[in-house]
């Protein structure tokens, strides 16, 4: 099962309208906020997660006219709608996790959204976030990357630990052979794949692979 999470950040509907026609998803959560954005991109999502405090309330009753599934909790809690969204779609079990609309203009949102990969990484479910503008995945082995999928852009890799060993890239601009990345080092900074494939791979520690264009 690939699920989607529509979370409240930053939308750009012609983007995510662009990305779902190339992605198809089985199963998807539209979190508070995120939930005017599926109604933007007619789309009905399989449940609908948050406190609703940002949702207009027009919106929500027209889904709950159609029987959607509706996990609502308090504004005053533990854990953010996306978080939650996030361990729901675990719980399921899924082949892969997208998160549109999971950056924007609150860093801290941002920051905590990037920190919740953590969680699928840890149950070595893949997961990715993307926006206009990134393409934002955590690893702990290996990933590779084609180059046919690629637009122009560039890849970079931060250790989102302390620090990642043995890191070792192929068909990139700049190859690593078994090295280290540090926290505060920006040596993993705007690479570019070269070859028809690239091979990201790893042996300890938590590594952000950010694929970012203009």
């Amino acid at each position: 099962m690939k699920i989607l999470i529509i979370s409240g950040g930053r939308f750009e509907e012609e983007v995510a309208k662009e990305y779902l026609k190339k992605h198809s998803f089985d199963y998807t959560i539209a979190v508070d906020g995120g939930i005017a954005y599926a109604s933007m991109l007619g789309m009905t999502p399989d449940l609908l997660l948050g406190d609703f405090d940002t949702i207009d309330k027009n919106t929500l009753e027209e889904y709950r006219q159609k029987k959607i599934e509706m996990l609502e909790f308090p504004p005053k809690k533990d854990y953010t709608d996306t978080h939650l969204a996030l361990i729901t779609a675990l719980d399921k079990k899924p082949e892969s996790i997208t998160i549109l609309s999971g950056t924007g203009t609150r860093m801290d949102h941002t920051l905590a959204n990037i920190g919740l990969l953590t969680l699928a990484v840890e149950q070595k479910v893949p997961v990715e976030m993307i926006d206009a503008n990134n393409r934002i995945r955590m690893i702990d082995d290996q990933l590779i990357l084609e180059k046919c999928e690629q637009r122009k852009t560039y890849i970079s890799l931060l250790p989102y630990t302390e620090k990642v060993t043995g890191i070792t890239l192929t068909g990139f601009q700049y190859p690593l052979e078994n090295a280290e990345l540090t926290i505060g080092i920006s040596r993993g900074i705007s690479n570019e794949l070269v070859e028809k494939q690239g091979t990201i791979s790893m042996k300890q520690g938590k590594l952000l692979v950010i694929e970012s264009w203009d």
